[in-house]
């Protein structure tokens, strides 16, 4: 927890950056920073109690919603829109932010109505559908937008996005697509991974178990942890290019850790905990939010 307040003492008095119109170019980015700024000052309401926390939170959330009206660059069946990555990625922050915030003071029904509407009608139309780790993220968030908006039968067709991808993963856990991009097939399996394990673990809160979905050709989810977990370890025999790049391990390895317990996983969860604000998605403070010690039961 004293990473995000020791954090949040410096986001608190950060003003928002909202676009009128949103394109994003790159990775990185005010809507990047903004949605993360949103979901962790909600996070550190909730466990301080600290108002100034959650007004600020909400304030990051609104003034996007009143400001941004329209977005370039988004198009869910095609890779060269960035917009429609990052978009999906990261917005599920601003969800988790309103989550936290419901029923307070600090975010009010008619603003809580304006997000709705933006997020029906602006955003969720942006999500990525490709069938690689762009369609992952973009599932992921219509998994969050659908379930907040009570939306039962974009829930299911979210999840049935999910199953359909899931589809692709081969029974010893590689992802086709994913390792097919060279030398950096082991990073984007773990961005795949990433929306996959996140979606997984919202749906669960539905009663719907996509932990153990076995696809067409065999895969499914643990499996495919398991594939990474290996070569994450030792990279040195990945078996789709010589000279592979290794990321830092990414924040669902908590979710996944506190899943199964997973001895294998204990070195990739400890190489960065606590799993805090670094990242560029929406799956971040998983240590807080989900983290168990290691050897638990």
């Amino acid at each position: 927890m004293a990473d995000l307040l020791d954090w949040a003492e410096q986001a608190v008095d950060r003003s928002p950056d909202p676009a009128e119109r949103l394109r994003i170019k790159g990775t990185e980015g005010p809507f990047v920073e903004d949605t993360a700024a949103a979901y962790g000052l909600a996070l550190a309401w909730a466990v301080t109690g600290d108002d100034t926390y959650a007004e600020a939170a909400a304030r990051f959330i609104m003034a996007w919603v009143d400001t941004t009206v329209s977005t370039e660059r988004t198009c869910p069946d095609d890779g060269a829109c960035q917009t429609s990555l990052i978009i999906s990625r990261t917005v599920p922050g601003f969800v988790f932010a309103a989550d936290l915030l419901e029923g307070s003071a600090f975010l009010t029904a008619d603003e809580e109505e304006r997000l709705r509407r933006w997020l029906r009608d602006l955003i969720l139309p942006t999500a990525s559908e490709l069938d690689n780790n762009w369609g992952d993220a973009g599932t992921f968030t219509r998994i969050v937008l659908t379930d907040y908006l009570g939306d039962q039968a974009g829930f299911e067709a979210a999840i049935g996005k999910w199953r359909e991808l899931m589809d692709l993963v081969a029974a010893d856990g590689h992802i086709p697509e994913e390792v097919a991009r060279g030398r950096a097939g082991l990073g984007y399996t773990q961005e795949a991974l990433d929306y996959k394990v996140a979606a997984a673990a919202i749906a669960d809160r539905r009663a719907v178990d996509l932990w153990s979905y076995v696809g067409a050709e065999g895969g499914s989810l643990k499996p495919a942890i398991d594939y990474l977990a290996r070569y994450m370890t030792d990279h040195t025999d990945w078996p789709w290019s010589e000279r592979v790049r290794r990321r830092a391990p990414s924040a669902f390895w908590e979710i996944a850790y506190a899943k199964w317990q997973e001895a294998s996983y204990e070195p990739l969860v400890a190489e960065r905990r606590p799993h805090g604000h670094v990242g560029h998605s929406a799956v971040r403070w998983t240590t807080l939010t989900n983290g168990v010690p290691f050897g638990d039961p």
